[in-house]
């Protein structure tokens, strides 16, 4: 499914290029009550649940990379429970007033796997609970397609250059993104990571489908965590909020 591993602190750096920490906090706190409890599916370093736990939530978090998940426990941050393994396979008998799976992991996941996914993540839920899901859309794919491509990140004294070759299967609708990370820290030291994952692609009318499938009802949809509409052509994230069918 995917291979993000290397160290976590690279990851943070990264991430910062491509998200809004404080809409997605906003935006996932607005769907909770006082002292709500979530699941972040795909919990990379833990970045939401500790933006969550500030604001008096508490949570779980899961995530295929070991890396990640050894470096979410080092940040201290009570109230949170870190789980290594997959995704796909997790099971709780807990429940939550908040599921969500950010960043386009959704797109990280065999479209065979999906429905049985969230017909657990229903189960997840407590009364009155939401699921949130944040997908990268068709156009996004296509639009940003490139064979190859180089791309930079810095932040806290780190540089990090990626080396990004991209192969498309277009039987399978699946994208192979190939990188390797040259990361040079803060006292200089360069090392350097083999990383690969596989996405999807997905759209919002296969989405509705699979929702309504394992028992959902759509209540929003959204271009971005600001609340903005999705687009009418159809490029940029997809941010579905779902509860419980009736």
């Amino acid at each position: 499914m995917a291979g993000f591993e290397f160290p976590g602190k690279y990851y943070e750096v990264i991430r910062k290029d491509f998200r809004d920490l404080d809409g997605e906090t906003d935006f996932l706190a607005g769907l909770l009550p006082d002292h709500g409890r979530v699941l972040d599916i795909g919990c990379g370093t833990g970045t939401n649940l500790r933006e969550l736990v500030k604001r008096g939530y508490s949570g779980v978090g899961v995530d295929t990379s070991a890396e990640f998940i050894d470096h979410a426990k080092n940040e201290p941050a009570d109230g949170i429970d870190y789980v290594h393994g997959s995704i796909t396979e997790f099971e709780t008998d807990e429940r939550f007033d908040l599921v969500y799976c950010l960043f386009a992991t959704l797109n990280l996941i065999p479209p065979g796997e999906l429905p049985s996914l969230l017909a657990r993540a229903r189960g997840w839920l407590r009364p009155g609970g939401h699921l949130v899901l944040d997908a990268s859309h068709l156009l996004g794919f296509a639009d940003s397609y490139q064979p190859s491509m180089i791309a930079h990140h810095g932040g806290d004294g780190v540089v990090i250059t990626r080396l990004i070759r991209t192969v498309i299967n277009g039987h399978s609708a699946n994208w192979r993104n190939e990188e390797t990370l040259l990361a040079r820290d803060a006292a200089g030291v360069v090392s350097m990571y083999q990383n690969f994952f596989d996405q999807w692609v997905i759209t919002a009318p296969e989405l509705h489908r699979l929702l309504a499938d394992s028992g959902f009802d759509l209540v929003g949809e959204y271009g971005g965590f600001r609340g903005t509409p999705p687009p009418p052509f159809g490029k940029g994230p997809l941010i579905q909020v779902a509860g419980p069918a009736a």
